[in-house]
């Protein structure tokens, strides 16, 4: 009795969090959409432009030059025997502009030179490297693809596009001006500004959410204000996965609801000026993604252990492709020709690219009860819940405009819908 009880205050307690977290983001994410529309501005140089423009690049792996004549220095190479702190006083003394280059051997060290900077004087630029379109087999297609993304995915300030072989520069800035109307501006364009909104409420949310799962690992979470709040967000929100799907209870609609209450607590806790710019980023993103289908999948093989020779197949092709699913998460991991252009062709009729795991577990989420019938029913779920991490992990990157994570998911959710139709079709018939 005791223990229905308990179940009974558990779902009422969840659905007072549903109710809080709406309110909270409906008051809140006006603001940030707001400061994401202000952060698409971004600037277009070539290589002809950098002295005009009082560009130097300062490598990083041998003595840097003077910054005679310098309003803007971009930091590049493997920085050896040098110190961020020390280097963000000379440019803060100067009032030099700072240049993070992104997928640049000094990519995380610029962005300690910022964290350090007292004059917010910095932005993000992408660019191509003459020696990747041949290497890559880049087409024209494929770099102005890119270089969109910069800008729609990811906020980047600024694009610097390099004499590149074969490529037309004039019909690439054309193009880009066209696809994000007005965000053109002259260089070098501002850092995006954090919304005015106390971040402390989402936060609350989050652990008032894990108190309802389990309360001792919301006190533990306690632990984390007095060294590293962001690292507080990232512990309530992996551990939130697991509350959500444990307190939904597997219900399609409220599954997906929690999930996505949990996605924008977790990014607008964190929509500081830091995180906005790239500069700190959301941690735990790989444990984010396979916490909660190996909890699901070990949870099930437990339950089968007396028959879990049956599954050693299953097992022996999970395992690899597990490993190629972790390694494939995040920006560094190896895509092929096909693959490229068929993304590319994608964000052509779509605008934003949907998410290929969401698209392909998003539809086996939605039909799970037509499968409980099966002893391997939970490497079903396991699969299943692959989209709702997914869709978690989209919102994790807080850099990219809020508009495009919410589109991004209604995409998938929207292609995956029919796909869940005609799997139930099929299953009916079997």
């Amino acid at each position: 009795m005791g223990l229905i009880l308990r179940s009974k205050l558990k779902d009422k307690l969840f659905y007072i969090f549903l109710l809080l977290s709406f309110i909270v983001i409906s008051a809140f994410l006006p603001l940030r959409w707001r400061c994401d529309l202000e952060g698409l501005n971004f600037s277009v140089i070539r290589d002809e432009d950098l002295d005009e423009l009082g560009v130097e690049l300062w490598d990083l792996s041998s003595n840097m030059k003077s910054l005679t004549g310098a309003s803007v220095v971009f930091l590049k190479g493997k920085p050896v025997n040098k110190d961020p702190e020390e280097i963000a006083k000379i440019l803060d003394r100067r009032n030099i502009w700072q240049g993070i280059l992104e997928f640049d051997p000094s990519w995380r060290f610029s962005r300690e030179v910022a964290r350090f900077r007292k004059k917010q004087k910095f932005f993000r630029v992408h660019f191509i490297k003459p020696a990747e379109i041949e290497k890559l087999n880049l087409s024209q297609e494929n770099v102005y693809h890119r270089f969109r993304r910069a800008v729609l995915e990811r906020s980047v300030e600024v694009l610097w596009i390099r004499s590149l072989p074969g490529i037309d520069e004039e019909d690439l800035v054309k193009r880009l001006e066209k696809a994000i109307p007005g965000k053109l501006v002259s260089f070098p364009p501002p850092p995006e500004e954090e919304p005015s909104f106390p971040r402390i409420v989402p936060l609350i949310l989050l652990v008032f959410l894990i108190a309802i799962y389990h309360p001792v690992l919301a006190i533990l979470s306690m632990l984390f204000l007095f060294f590293d709040k962001n690292l507080m967000v990232s512990y309530l929100g992996i551990l939130g996965t697991l509350a959500i799907y444990d307190l939904a209870k597997r219900k399609r609609v409220l599954t997906i609801l929690g999930f996505l209450a949990l996605s924008l607590l977790v990014n607008l806790s964190l929509s500081d000026f830091y995180h906005l710019n790239q500069i700190s980023e959301f941690r735990g993103v790989k444990l984010s993604l396979v916490l909660l289908p190996l909890f699901i999948f070990f949870k099930g093989l437990y339950r089968e252990r007396k028959n879990w020779r049956k599954f050693l197949p299953f097992l022996l092709i999970l395992i690899p492709v597990g490993i190629y699913y972790i390694l494939r998460s995040g920006n560094f991991g190896w895509v092929s020709s096909f693959e490229r252009n068929f993304r590319d062709f994608l964000e052509s009729i779509l605008w934003i690219r949907p998410r290929f795991k969401e698209i392909l577990a998003f539809p086996f989420f939605l039909t799970l009860k037509h499968f409980e019938k099966y002893r391997w029913f939970f490497i079903v779920e396991a699969f299943g819940s692959i989209a709702l991490v997914s869709m978690f992990n989209t919102f994790c990157h807080i850099k990219a405009p809020i508009f495009v994570s919410l589109y991004r998911t209604a995409l998938s959710l929207g292609i995956s819908i029919p796909l869940a139709f005609i799997i139930r079709k099929i299953l009916k018939r079997l």
